[in-house]
């Protein structure tokens, strides 16, 4: 087959999905399989918010639920969508770059530069995502996500008052880091992912624990982040005994990761995702107008990618 008809063809073979993770302890091991393990290379968006797959099939395996499929054209658009910000909670943010760069570098080293014209498709996409960016500034005058989360934090605490992160992810490691530069706390980590929380610990000068070691991690802490992607409570009362009070927690999972008793004990402060979206004063009418330029923008370039042969 020639270049141009192989180029033709796995454009035709293109698509997506979204798969809902039964047991998130297996999370980064399923992220691993895909990645590395499969015959057909895969790009997989794994988030807070979301666990997505793109590549030339569809994953099938009881350990997970597909819960959303696109075609080829509609998968282009997709990804473009996710760069762009146009399918994150606060329109336009900019986290969600880090994180599709991080899974477009996870699948270049897993393909070795081998899988060139699938690699050409994730390029396109990414750029159309950056493209619409640029002309709607989507983006303009929007603080991230981790920086409000961070300031929020710091403004209620001490200063050096140590803060506990759980997560190790992209929008975890964020926060962490403004923390430990700009507000020169003392941070310790854990993640599901022991490597990547001992990782982020050493970059930070900190230390991490496993993530069932919480009431170590929290001991005599004034703060905790947390911004995971587990589907149910993972900080409980007794997990807090040995923090210290009062105790600010700014709870960035969705679902939260804290327990409902927590949110409503009076010696802690407890501020929820929701809250800090609020404080953004985000999703303008004028931001959603400039998202629908940026869905425009997308919308006719990926029509136009997928007549191009």
């Amino acid at each position: 087959m020639t270049s141009k008809g192989l180029r033709t063809y796995l454009k035709m073979q293109f698509k997506g999905c979204e798969l809902e993770i039964a047991d998130a302890a297996h999370r980064e091991q399923i992220v691993m399989e895909l990645t590395r393990g499969r015959p057909s290379p895969m790009l997989v968006l794994n988030t807070c918010q979301r666990f997505e797959c793109f590549g030339t099939e569809i994953p099938e395996d009881p350990r997970w639920k597909i819960t959303a499929r696109w075609d080829a054209r509609s998968a282009f658009e997709r990804m473009a969508r996710i760069a762009a910000g146009l399918e994150s909670r606060i329109i336009g943010e900019l986290e969600v770059l880090g994180q599709v760069r991080t899974a477009y570098k996870t699948f270049r080293e897993a393909t070795g530069g081998n899988a060139k014209q699938l690699d050409r498709i994730f390029q396109d996409a990414l750029a159309l995502g950056r493209e619409a960016r640029r002309i709607s500034e989507v983006d303009r005058n929007l603080t991230s996500l981790s920086a409000l989360a961070a300031r929020t934090m710091m403004k209620k605490l001490p200063p050096t008052a140590p803060v506990a992160v759980v997560g190790a992810g992209s929008l975890a490691g964020s926060v962490a880091r403004y923390l430990n530069k700009r507000g020169n706390h003392p941070v310790r980590v854990t993640s599901r992912c022991p490597d990547n929380a001992f990782s982020l610990a050493v970059e930070l000068g900190g230390f991490s624990t496993a993530l069932d070691q919480l009431d170590h991690l929290f001991d005599g802490v004034s703060g905790i982040i947390s911004a995971t992607a587990a589907p149910h409570a993972l900080i409980f009362p007794h997990h807090l005994e040995k923090a210290a009070r009062p105790l600010v927690i700014i709870d960035l999972g969705e679902p939260p990761d804290c327990d409902s008793v927590i949110r409503t004990e009076p010696d802690i402060i407890y501020i929820s995702l929701l809250d800090i979206e609020r404080k953004a004063h985000i999703n303008t009418e004028e931001r959603v107008q400039r998202a629908e330029v940026a869905a425009r923008v997308i919308r006719d370039g990926a029509l136009a990618w997928t007549a191009r042969s």
